[in-house]
């Protein structure tokens, strides 16, 4: 069984230290920055950020920061931002690089992880949507909707245009179905990037891994599900394929959430 450290253990202790959401789902941004460093064999402790009363409090006044995942490396500045968790994984352990070493090949996989992992990209549009379902969807009740307002005011619902959140989801699949031929292995090239690791940890937000090795709430496991429309329903099986064997060759399963 995973231990956890509480706040105050997690900052006083030395080494790497994630504290990762810790909702009973996969949290792409949290999976990914997990990855990292599980790839990178670099051992690491979790802390359990948020208290059951005060919620995140305390671990802001100790960081500075209310969004998870953040990555504590020693004494150093925490990072709480994805670019910022990779170029800490690189530093310490690189090998296997997972950013390919050229400047152009660079700024491709780069550019690509963006589209995922930033604000305004594929994670943040999608949670938009799914907001909005627990927001307006009879389907769901007063918890539920207590969740999604929460999540309204936190992550910039109100004021979004769904429709375009929706498109954007949808070119984000296209793209990255058109990024690599079925013949060739990994999204970049020959070998195993970040941007592999990014996929596999955003996929879920399409079609979550099954109940056997991914447990998560009805809830959770019917919001994260959606379908894609523009890319065709093959590209997006070869998409998930790639997901499923990324966390088969190189990352851990069952996922301890």
């Amino acid at each position: 069984m995973t231990s956890w450290l509480t706040v105050e253990a997690g900052m006083a202790a030395k080494g790497l230290r994630i504290a990762p959401v810790r909702a009973g789902l996969p949290s792409p941004w949290s999976e990914f920055c997990r990855a990292l460093f599980h790839v990178k064999k670099l051992p690491f402790a979790l802390i359990s950020a948020r208290d059951p009363k005060t919620g995140l409090t305390a671990f802001k006044a100790a960081t500075g920061h209310d969004t998870l995942p953040v990555v504590l490396w020693n004494q150093e500045r925490p990072r709480a931002s994805w670019i910022e968790q990779l170029a800490l994984a690189e530093r310490l352990q690189p090998e296997p690089p997972l950013l390919p070493h050229t400047p152009s090949e660079r700024a491709r996989v780069s550019g690509f992880l963006a589209e995922l992992c930033t604000e305004g990209g594929f994670g943040w549009c999608r949670r938009l949507l799914m907001i909005e379902r627990l927001l307006h969807d009879s389907h769901y009740g007063d918890r539920e909707r207590a969740i999604g307002q929460y999540l309204a005011a936190k992550y910039g619902y109100y004021g979004a245009s769904i429709p375009e959140a929706q498109q954007r989801c949808e070119e984000v699949v296209a793209a990255f179905a058109q990024l690599a031929p079925v013949d060739q292995p990994y999204l970049a090239g020959s070998v195993l990037t970040a941007l592999d690791l990014g996929w596999a940890a955003f996929a879920s937000l399409i079609r979550p891994l099954p109940e056997s090795v991914c447990s998560m709430s009805p809830l959770w496991r019917d919001l994260y599900a959606w379908t894609p429309t523009a890319a065709a329903p093959e590209a997006v099986e070869v998409l998930l394929a790639r997901r499923d064997r990324v966390y088969h060759d190189w990352l851990e399963l069952p996922i301890v959430l």
